[in-house]
């Protein structure tokens, strides 16, 4: 019988195999995936308004979320209406991506003041434009989703200046 001598058959070495064996397997093994911290900004957009025969006009409003996963900002001052109040039931879950008609609300067609709605995110600002009242460069035109979307609104039992779900669209054989 052949006996194997020198240092690879020595005890110590025969001890250490299998633990840098152990070691190498657990380096060689992918780590889970960090979860996605939100470091980009969100834009909230001013999607424009839709005048009523009621005298009410209905804004509409949207977002573009920058980053890979969705966000969670409650309502308050990192996610809010100004003039106040802060919260007007707009999302509080970012999707990724463009999201637009998010959130429509009805005021008085003679509303005169400037609503903008403003997301932070990782100290980054989004804020719609200063403009979003009732400037006749944002009155859209009938033929876009937003519009169809804003008239289908119930204004007559919608409350007032808060974020209202829009109605989903229906279908010819739905008529």
């Amino acid at each position: 019988m052949t006996r194997l001598g020198g240092p690879l058959s020595s005890p110590a070495f025969v001890r250490a195999v299998p633990a840098f064996v152990l070691l190498a397997a657990g380096l060689l093994v992918p780590a889970a995936p960090a979860e996605a911290q939100p470091t980009r900004p969100i834009y909230p957009v001013y999607e424009g308004y839709v005048t009523n025969d009621d005298d009410t006009a209905v804004l509409v409003f949207g977002y573009y979320n920058h980053n890979s996963v969705a966000v969670e900002i409650p309502a308050g001052d990192e996610n809010g209406f100004d003039p106040g109040p802060a919260d007007r039931g707009q999302p509080t879950v970012f999707e990724p991506g463009r999201q637009r008609n998010v959130c429509l609300i009805v005021l008085p067609v003679d509303y005169e003041g400037n609503l903008s709605w403003s997301v932070t995110v990782a100290g980054n600002t989004g804020r719609t434009t200063e403009r979003g009242g009732l400037d006749t460069l944002y009155l859209i035109e009938n033929i876009s989703m937003a519009h169809h979307l804003a008239r289908r609104v119930d204004t007559a039992t919608a409350e007032h200046g808060v974020c209202v779900e829009p109605q989903p669209a229906t279908t010819g054989s739905e008529r």
